[in-house]
């Protein structure tokens, strides 16, 4: 025996004494090693221990009792999978039951742990005292540590968490070790011995046990230490004897454990922690029922949790009243639950729930004194002045809950054992009365001593419900031999005597409660009336109903059935409560002015008698079914009837304990109609039709919302034509089957004339007139059960007469007489009910009541079974009625049939034309192998194929458009043109994106042949052996990419982040929008909102979507349409004047087109200050053409899968669906976006002061090409007048520049002075090197040895010097690289041409212009390079410095091999000076079809392939350029592919008809010329270019999925949770696992979302990942939750949950798994977000933004 003092001070020396027992212990073994070895050798029970948050499972089918649970690794290694088994996160903490028998079957213990005869593992016996040795010195340690913290934490004044810190560290070491060495069965005996026997002196000197120290600091310590002590106990546990003695220690402490809470205020700090860790302890004390019934016996268990469950409640006794004062520490801190949850534990096993009423029944009393000391606590009075509710009246109720919560499980354990459930239920029942009874008479005596106010209220009788719960369990015992039911069986009990008194004084609680809250009802608490409000919402509501009005209404049930003659008296006694004994004693005068509270308290007087009458909730057998079915049935149908319900919703208006699903499954299966989910909704249950005809109006759960909306849908959905006709209820069993006495009496007749008098003077009144009939059609309910139960109870009333003259009462119990008797009134209006209502009847305007009135009047006809009077009264308003109802049914018929007519039409119209026969299909494939083979054999030329007029596109159609453009109005002015004539515009939405960057950055290099995907899958021709590749093919997308040597920058336009543009299909003037603006921004508060006007953003007026920018209708803003729309057969002059009168009358179009452009470029350079004059016209043409090949792109990635026609438009898809989207798919907005940007593009190549860069740029395309000087040494008769003779001189290269720019001489010869200026340009320079010649940007590809040559020989004859800039095109940039940096270079300076005398073709004004101004000599000072561009001046001048991307002069300077094949078409455009032709255009495409077609064959032979199979490569690599081109071409000349060449739908995607619609060569002939006989072809020259640079820059193919899908993610949710929760990944920057865990659902990376941990900046790692990665849009999916959330730079949404359950609902109905519910991934919401993904619509979508916070970088 020791003293606890610790012997080691410091951590490290702590270890290393700790090490040193350890190595001694383990027989020189490392302890890690020596306990896996011993637990290799196997053990017959799995003892993991987990604590809070860890995901463990049930499984109902194999677990012994509900608190039986099994680790992750032992279930996975069991047969659980077909199973009842759920998944769940703990919220305390568990032990695993694999292997225990008492807690789990054998059937379902994992392969670990089958063999339940493993011999127990022994400690060697050399071992046993090292191992002793150990153990006792870490307890010692231990424990002196605890003692240590004890003390300072247990002083008054306490200590803080720093200065304990040592404390805790050094216990939490001992602690670990202790853990570790109890995983193994063996040396947890040792701890087990050690713990309870080995002693030290602790207090008083006298000798503890190392058990009874830590159990008396338990409470002290703080919450990690209670933790880990807890999990250290779990491990103890799992040997029975050591449950023994720990629980005989426990006993003597455990009262003292919890009653000091109450008196210590730093006790209670940590009680909580306390609480939720002798959870975890007494669920493994009492997990085996046989053991527990033994500890429980022994130890007396009963009375120690019952014992100090009152004490804590008394406590809070309030002397004065002896009720419990809800504000007290011990019930506001829940003390009180630690000994309930431990009562309620014990009692959950149905042998104890016997034992407590069979051999010890006295405790049941003891229990029922604690229900006594709750009873009207929380008490308000109506004439208090102030009223404070805060947080006691939901005290007070999670009070009573908790408490009852013991009851009903005592007496469901009682019910359920059938051999003493009656003796004992009879026994429950005995003693709760006797107690009520106790209770009622010092109630009376308190009351009548003044102690109390009369209309004191409270809503809490838990003595009274306890009895009513007895009540509810003996009903449904069989009592077969008892006349009066289970009533007859009581009363032969000695102890069960009553008398009317007692029954009265019993009724008394339960009815003012209900009186109350009908006066909460009638607003006559108007203080704090909300509060109060609250409180009835709460009563009747499915929270908490079960357990109090439905007991409450059985009590008064039970009371008005007691005695057989008692009725009358409770009907008057509950009239008395509402304060109506003059309606129910005699004739009362109507009063004409009601005031609308008394007229409410009348309605619901009428409603609680016929609630007494109807409910057959707890009146037990019926005599088709069960209560409890018939009860779960009545109220699905009730809930079904107010609206559609999810399953959780019908859960929670059901109840507020569990349910059982199964049954609830099967009742809906029967009921209902289960609805899939749809993407923004949950799955739901919609009441069959047959069963409508079971609503009732009366039902009494229903809030006022809930039953008018019942109510209408009974007459909308039902079909109800009398849905406020009630049918009489079924017959009650006895004891019940009185209950309809309340109504044959003579004060409920009297009350039915008065309030029948009543309602006549009500409806007359217009205020009233609504409430009145209201209050009539609940009188006629209540006398139509009345008359109905008349009928079905035939009562001998033939011998009475009806008096002829009126009486003051009426003579019989008999409805079928009173009816018809007059009663005497004070005003002599003598009138009887059937008076009344043969004048209610005549009030048409009131159509319910008039129903009403028939009704009963027909019932009153069948019960006599002779014609009466009632045939003769006037039915013309329910004729009105039924014939108004009809009258809507066909107006709702027709429209719905017009609906489906409609439907029908829009579906004919929108048939997909792909539903030919295959041998149509077979014969354009025919067919176009033999354009095809045309093409091979040189019968058919590019230039014949495009002699079609050459005609600028944009003019040509000028008429057509004309007729098919339809003028839309503004949003805001309502009209088509406005009084300044402003431009009409887009309403459109710009914004950075990258998703094709998104799409091949997963793309995987083809290394090898036969990774490109098999070739047999390849249509081939029947004719010809041609290969054609078709996008709808199941096959992975090849991509052509280009990089430098040792670079990783690709050349690929795929790369670069898009400037998005889409339309929601509404217009908006320029001038309406600028004054829309100013008001927005005046108006708004920053941080509010998640729109910025201060960014320019704005919400649609019409479909509130997204906007920024205005998009120009360039059809409705030109002034005037029709012109000229030739070019070539007018002169310079002419052309410049027809320009420039076109852009000064549409100056509005040039004003708007400009605010576009600006707009644009401030959301590209993320800066709103930037860019606030407008920009250079060249600027402006070069952004339009970027930003439309750049939308291009993205649609056609978009696309990539195929035409897909969409059922119904989505929430961020334009309402006009074209015919580019019917073609190739794609998003409807994004396709009148581009086909606006199209037009404007077009018209942009017009403007003037472009043409001077334009005309540098096509310089420096013919230098690069190496055209300069190609025509000088032309022989003298190839100069010729006619076009074909000069084109017969020319090189395949020339011929195609010639077709794209024919406006330019092909005989220019450079002129001397501009020759000096090339070669002087600071872009050029001269190497030795006879290959390369460097550049200054490093990053850019060498030129070729031929140019350079070319420009030494032009240096030479040189005469003058010019210092030449290409003004501004240095500023036009993509963004090329994965994060938007842009690569630098310097421009080389294009040469001149001087125009050929011979040259017969005419050029535009622009050009002619520009080439005398240089033969003058004047363009020096014009293009000085040392002067800065205006854009350059304007971006200095800008707070933030832009970045600038050269790719036109990368491209032009490094050769056009280096390119990308679209983005080299792209510059093509650019350059191009005015509006290109059809034959430009089509020129265009095949030059850059070639480089493609170049570029792939120089990829596919690094991998080896020849011949077909290269073929089949090349078109599949080119297949995306030929896409894109077709796609651009169609915006430009607006033609629809579809019907052209024979094609339609998705036959135009194939590579064959993609070549025949662009008028393009065949693969084969540009891949093997010389199989056509031809030896100087473009692509042989073309090739030269690229041999110079074929060392340092490279092509390869990537391999692409052809459909752009998200990360993939398990169908099982809890699959996803195992894989990255259980299997704790970490997150890649912190290296911890996230608190927080998100998937980045676009790459598949796991992140930190919303923790400090990864913040940077204040940046979270979710909001910096979207940003570096998807240009600031994220999509991350949260594990905890299932909820998605969508980053858009500075806005965030909580989307949807991917994942639902097996009733279509989210994780945010069992958020944490507390429902635990399988949840499988949606397809439905998967897609939608995928969609959403592709056409880049988060911030388009209008649920999304209506759902957005603007919350940036905090996620």
């Amino acid at each position: 025996m020791s003293e606890l003092v610790p012997t080691r001070i410091g951590v490290d020396e702590a270890k290393a004494t700790l090490d040193e027992y350890s190595l001694v212990m383990c027989g020189g073994e490392k302890l890690d090693e020596y306990v896996e070895e011993c637990r290799a050798q196997g053990q017959s029970q799995c003892t993991n221990v987990w604590n809070k948050g860890i995901i463990a499972y049930r499984c109902r089918t194999c677990q012994m009792n509900d608190s039986s649970a099994i680790c992750v690794d032992c279930f996975q290694n069991g047969s659980h999978w077909e199973h009842d088994y759920v998944m769940y996160h703990s919220e305390s903490g568990g032990c695993c039951d694999c292997g225990d028998g008492a807690a789990w079957k054998e059937s379902g213990f994992c392969t670990a742990h089958q063999c339940v005869d493993v011999l127990e593992t022994k400690v060697k016996d050399e071992l046993l005292e090292p191992t002793h040795a150990a153990v006792q010195y870490v307890l010692r340690e231990l424990l002196s540590w605890v003692k240590k913290l004890n003390d300072k934490l247990s002083d008054q004044q306490g200590s803080s968490e720093q200065e304990t810190d040592m404390e805790v560290k050094m216990a939490m070491l001992y602690l670990d070790w202790s853990q570790k060495v109890c995983a193994v069965d063996a040396l947890r005996n040792i701890v087990c011995e050690d713990i309870i026997n080995y002693t030290f002196l602790y207090q008083a000197d006298l000798s503890t046990s190392s058990l009874d120290v830590m159990l008396d600091c338990l409470g002290w310590m703080p919450d990690r230490l209670i933790e880990a002590e807890t999990t250290l106990f779990l491990q103890l546990l799992y040997k029975n004897e050591f449950k023994d003695q720990f629980l005989d220690r426990l006993k003597g402490k455990y009262e003292r454990m919890i009653i000091h809470a109450v008196d210590s205020v730093a006790y209670m700090k940590n009680y909580k922690s306390l609480d939720t860790n002798l959870d975890r302890v007494m669920v493994q004390l009492f997990n085996d029922p046989e053991m527990t019934t033994r500890l429980i016996h022994k130890y007396n268990l009963l009375e120690l949790f019952i014992g100090v469950f009152s004490k804590v409640v008394s406590c809070a006794v309030d002397s004065s009243t002896a009720v419990v004062d809800v504000d007290h520490e011990a019930i506001n801190c829940k003390v009180y639950l630690r000994p309930q949850g431990d009562l309620r534990l014990i009692v959950a096993h149905g042998d104890i729930a016997i034992h407590l009423l069979t051999e010890q029944p006295e405790l049941f009393p003891k229990f029922l004194e604690v229900l006594i000391k709750l009873q009207w606590m929380n008490a308000y009075d109506r004439d208090e002045e102030d009223i404070e509710f805060e947080n006691s009246w939901t005290l007070a109720i999670q009070l009573e809950m908790n408490s009852m919560a013991i009851i009903f499980q005592l007496i469901s354990r009682c019910s359920q054992d059938p051999s003493v459930g009656k003796q004992t239920l009879v026994r429950a029942a005995t003693y709760t009365l006797k107690a009520l009874k106790q209770y009622l008479i010092q109630a009376k005596r308190i009351a009548e001593g003044g102690e109390s106010s009369v209309e004191t209220v409270s809503l809490h009788i838990p003595l009274h419900r306890a009895f009513g719960a007895i009540l509810q369990k003996l009903v449904l015992l069989p009592w077969d031999n008892e006349e009066r039911g289970f009533l007859s069986g009581l009363q032969k009990e000695d102890d069960f005597k009553y008398s009317e008194d007692e029954i009265l004084r019993l009724l008394d609680h339960p009815l003012r409660i209900s009186v109350w809250m009908a006066q909460i009802r009638a607003q006559m608490w108007r203080k704090t009336s909300e509060e109060f409000s609250r409180l009835e919402l709460i009563y009747r509501g499915s929270f908490w109903h079960d357990q109090s009005m439905d007991l409450d209404i059985l009590l008064l049930q039970f009371c008005t059935v007691a005695f057989e003659n008692l009725q009358a008296t409770i009907f008057m006694k509950i009239a008395e409560r509402f304060n109506f004994k003059k309606e129910v004693t005699g004739r009362v005068t109507p009063e004409r002015s009601r005031r609308p509270a008394q007229i409410s308290l009348l309605q619901d007087f009428v409603k609680l008698i016929l609630l007494i009458v109807r409910e057959r909730r707890n009146l037990g057998r019926t005599e088709e079914d069960e209560a409890e079915d018939k009860c779960l049935e009545y109220d699905v149908i009730q809930w079904l009837c107010v609206r559609d319900q999810t399953y959780s919703q019908l859960c929670r208006a059901l109840s507020a304990i569990p349910m059982d699903h199964q049954k609830l499954n099967a009742m809906l299966d029967k009921v209902a109609i289960y609805h899939e989910p749809k993407v923004a909704d949950r799955g739901y249950y919609q009441l069959k039709p047959e069963y409508w005809e079971r609503f009732d109006p009366l039902f009494a759960h229903y809030y006022l919302n809930e039953l008018e909306d019942a109510e209408d849908r009974a007459v909308k959905v039902g079909k109800l034509e009398h849905y406020w006709r009630i049918k009489a209820p079924p017959a009650a069993s006895a004891p019940y089957d009185r209950l309809s006495g309340l109504l044959h009496t003579k004060a409920c007749h009297l009350f039915l004339l008065n309030v029948l008098d009543d309602v006549r003077f009500l409806v007359d009144v217009e205020t009233t007139a609504t409430a009145g009939e209201a209050l009539g059609v609940t009188a006629l309910q209540m006398m139509a059960v009345l008359v109905s139960d008349s009928r079905n109870n035939i009562r001998n009333s033939s011998s009475t007469q009806l008096p002829m003259e009126p009486l003051d009462d009426f003579p019989t119990e008999d409805i079928t007489v009173n009816i018809y008797v007059r009663i005497r009134t004070s005003d002599g209006s003598n009138r009887s009910i059937f008076d009344m209502l043969q004048v209610l009847v005549r009030y048409n305007q009131c159509t319910r009541l008039v129903d009403s009135v028939n009704h009963v009047l027909e019932l009153l006809c069948l019960s006599t079974n002779e014609k009466t009077r009632a045939f003769e009264v006037d039915s013309q308003g329910a004729e009105d009625m039924q014939r108004r109802l009809r009258k809507e049914q066909r107006q709702k018929a027709i429209l719905e049939e017009f609906a489906a007519k409609r439907k029908a039409f829009m579906e004919t119209q929108n048939v997909s034309d792909d539903e030919g026969s295959e041998d149509d299909s077979e014969m354009e494939v025919s067919n176009i192998a033999d354009v095809t083979s045309g093409y091979k054999s040189g019968s058919a030329s590019t230039s014949d194929t495009l002699a079609k007029a050459a005609v600028p596109v944009a003019e040509a159609d000028y008429v057509a458009m004309e007729t098919s453009s339809e003028t839309k109005e503004c949003v805001l002015c309502k009209r088509k043109k406005d009084e300044k004539n402003s431009s009409p515009c887009w309403i459109a939405f710009v914004q950075r994106y990258n998703f094709p960057y998104q799409v091949l950055k997963r793309g995987e290099a083809v290394e090898k042949a036969s990774e490109g995907g098999p070739v047999s899958k390849f249509h081939q021709s029947k004719d010809v052996k041609s290969i054609d590749v078709d996008i709808n093919l199941d096959l992975d997308q090849l991509v052509t990419v280009g990089r430098s040597t040792g670079s990783e920058d690709a050349s690929a336009i795929d790369f670069s982040t898009v400037m998005h543009v889409q339309c929601c299909g509404h217009q908006m003037h320029y001038d309406c929008f600028q004054g829309h603006m100013k008001t927005l921004q005046l108006s708004h508060n920053a941080g509010k909102g998640v729109v910025d006007p201060g960014k320019a953003e704005f919400l649609c007026p019409t479909c509130r979507r997204l906007a920024n920018v205005l998009l120009p209708d360039v059809d409705a803003s030109l002034s005037s349409r029709k012109h000229d729309s030739h070019d070539d057969d007018k002169g310079v002059e002419e052309t410049e004047n027809k320009w420039k009168r076109f852009w000064q009358s549409n100056k509005n179009l040039e004003s708007a087109m400009d605010s576009f452009c600006c707009q644009v470029l401030r959301v590209e350079d993320q800066s709103p200050q930037s860019f606030l004059s407008p920009p250079s016209r060249f600027r402006i043409s070069q952004s339009l053409w970027e930003g439309l090949v750049l939308n291009v792109v993205h649609c056609e990635v978009e696309t990539r899968e195929g035409y897909v026609k969409t059922e119904t438009a989505s929430s961020s898809s334009a309402p006009t669906k074209l015919s580019d989207e019917c073609t190739w798919g794609g998003d409807s907005s994004h396709w009148i976006a581009m086909r606006e940007l199209g037009r404007l593009a077009m018209l942009s190549n017009t403007l003037p002061g472009a043409v001077q860069e334009k005309s540098k740029g096509l310089w420096m395309l013919r230098k690069s090409l190496g055209l300069f000087g190609k025509r000088e040494n032309l022989p003298g008769s190839a100069a010729c007048t006619e076009s074909s003779t000069i084109q017969a001189g020319m090189s395949e290269l020339e011929k195609i520049i010639h077709e794209i720019f024919p406006q330019i001489s092909p005989d220019l010869v450079v002129s001397s002075e501009l020759l000096e200026l090339t070669d002087r340009s600071p872009g050029s320079s001269h190497c030795q090197d006879e290959t390369v010649i460097s550049t200054e940007n490093s990053g850019s590809t060498p030129l070729s040895l031929h140019e350079q040559r070319e420009e030494e020989r032009l240096h030479k004859n040189t005469s003058s010097n010019y210092n030449v800039q290409l003004e501004e095109s240095k500023d036009a940039y993509f963004l090329d690289s994965k994060y938007g940096v842009t690569q630098h270079c310097v421009l080389a300076t294009p040469d001149p041409i001087a125009p050929d005398p011979q040259q017969k073709f005419e050029i535009t004004f622009e050009d002619a212009k520009f080439e005398d101004r240089m033969r003058e000599g004047i363009m020096v000072d014009m293009i000085d390079m040392s002067q800065p561009s205006s854009l350059e001046q304007e971006r200095s001048s800008s707070s933030k410095e832009h970045s600038k991307d050269t790719w036109i002069t990368d491209t032009l300077t490094n050769g056009i091999f280096t390119a990308d094949p679209f983005r080299l078409l792209t510059l093509l455009l650019i350059i191009f000076n005015g509006q290109p032709d059809r034959r430009s255009l089509h020129s265009m495409v095949k030059f850059a079809y070639t480089v493609a077609i170049l570029q792939t064959q120089i990829a596919v032979t690094r991998l080896g392939v020849q011949g077909p199979e290269m073929e089949s490569f090349v078109q599949r690599a080119c297949l995306p350029f030929l896409r894109r081109a077709a796609m651009l071409v169609q915006i430009i000349t607006r033609e629809d592919f579809r019907g052209q060449h024979g094609l339609s739908g998705t036959k135009v995607m194939g590579f064959l008809n993609l070549q025949l619609a662009l008028q393009l060569p065949d693969c084969a002939q540009i891949l093997q010329p010389q199989v056509y006989g031809a030896t100087e072809t473009l692509a042989t020259q073309l090739l030269q270019l690229h041999d110079p640079v074929s060392k340092s820059f490279t092509f390869e193919l990537r391999k692409v999925p052809s459909k752009a899908q998200l990360f993939k993610v398990p169908r099982v949710f809890q699959e996803l949770l195992l894989e990255n929760i259980h299997n704790k990944k970490t997150c890649g920057l912190c290296g911890e696992m996230p608190a927080d865990p998100a998937i980045c659902l676009i790459c598949g990376v796991l992140l930190c979302c919303g923790t400090d941990c990864c913040k940077r900046n204040g940046i979270g790692e979710c909001s910096r990942h979207a940003a570096e990665e998807s240009a600031g849009v994220g999509i991350f999916l949260l594990l905890r939750s299932t909820q998605l959330l969508m980053v858009r730079n500075n806005r965030t949404c909580m989307g949807l949950s991917l994942y639902l359950d097996i009733h279509g609902e989210p994780a945010q109905e069992d958020l944490y798994l507390r429902r635990s519910q399988l949840l499988y991934l949606s397809d439905l919401r998967l897609n939608e977000v995928r969609r959403l993904w592709m056409t880049a619509a988060f911030d388009y979508d209008s649920y999304i933004l209506r759902n957005s916070q603007s919350r940036p970088n905090v996620y």
